[in-house]
């Protein structure tokens, strides 16, 4: 169970598109929050200011995360979400680092981009660092995050999970199925892989050679889906063809998602694509769906 979020702001408008999810996604998950900002030592002199924003920001989203859980009827648990602001000094992805490692957080949560200026640094060069090194799971929160996921009114509540057949790819599995149980209604998780388009030919022991790949793929994600099933989740399992980052992308135009959740590392195993590199080019390609990120 996730019991803190560390939501990172770097003071651009853009970065703090995560704010209105991350309450309401606090008041459904009754998940703590942290507010995070990083100031630049040449900045120091603004440190009070900042400090004094992102505690009045943290007052405002642990009552609002709280409107969101009674609104929710989530009255089994008698302990009212906490929040607080924090301000550090120094470089952004170490300082960020740093604080996953020395304050306990389950969950960091940050925008897909940001913009440099005063008062801010470059979100998406940090987000890329954090990504890599961090030792706690990452939720990256898109520009263009639909309404209908922050408000939680899509017809389904689905949850994507793209998988390649490797140990490294299945890390996020149970993440996922914590996520989905822990919102305390049913989800679905959409089991997906994805054949990548240049291994195709056309000769017949290559073709025979496709069909048995897809039939161990089947049953590999059959028994996945089944596991999930035990959790008290509903689960179903695709296979489709194409670029495997495009093809993820399409489908979730398609099939619109609360949210898609990938390993950040990952070999070749049933599947034959370097999966590390697939969810490096769907962070860059996603535009409207939330990414859970597990190393």
């Amino acid at each position: 169970m996730y019991r803190t979020m560390l939501v990172l702001l770097d003071g651009s408008e853009l970065a703090e598109v995560v704010l209105k999810y991350a309450q309401e996604l606090s008041g459904r998950l009754h998940i703590d929050l942290e507010l995070l900002h990083v100031c630049d030592p040449h900045e120091a002199e603004q440190l009070p200011m900042r400090k004094a924003y992102m505690e009045h920001m943290a007052e405002v989203m642990c009552a609002r995360a709280e409107e969101v859980r009674h609104r929710s009827g989530d009255e089994t648990l008698e302990q009212c979400i906490r929040a607080q602001g924090n301000v550090v000094v120094g470089h952004p992805a170490e300082e960020i680092l740093k604080y996953v490692d020395e304050n306990n957080v389950d969950l960091v949560m940050m925008s897909t981009h940001g913009s440099s200026g005063i008062g801010s640094w470059d979100l998406g060069s940090v987000a890329t660092k954090v990504i890599h090194a961090s030792t706690a799971p990452i939720w990256l929160v898109p520009s263009e995050l639909r309404e209908e996921v922050i408000l939680d009114t899509l017809p389904r509540r689905t949850l994507v999970i793209p998988l390649s057949g490797s140990r490294q790819s299945e890390a996020v599995i149970p993440h996922a199925i914590a996520v989905a149980k822990q919102r305390g209604e049913e989800s679905e998780l959409v089991l997906l892989h994805v054949e990548d388009v240049d291994y195709i030919t056309v000769s017949r022991s290559a073709l025979q050679e496709r069909e048995e790949h897809r039939a161990r793929m089947k049953a590999y994600l059959d028994g996945v889906a089944e596991s999930a099933r035990g959790a008290g989740l509903e689960a179903r399992s695709e296979i489709l063809t194409g670029d495997p980052a495009e093809t993820i992308i399409t489908f979730l135009k398609d099939n619109p998602a609360q949210l898609i959740a990938m390993a950040t590392r990952g070999r070749t195993g049933l599947s034959r694509m370097v999966f590390g590199s697939v969810t490096e080019n769907v962070i860059h390609l996603v535009k409207k769906t939330p990414m859970l990120l597990v190393g």
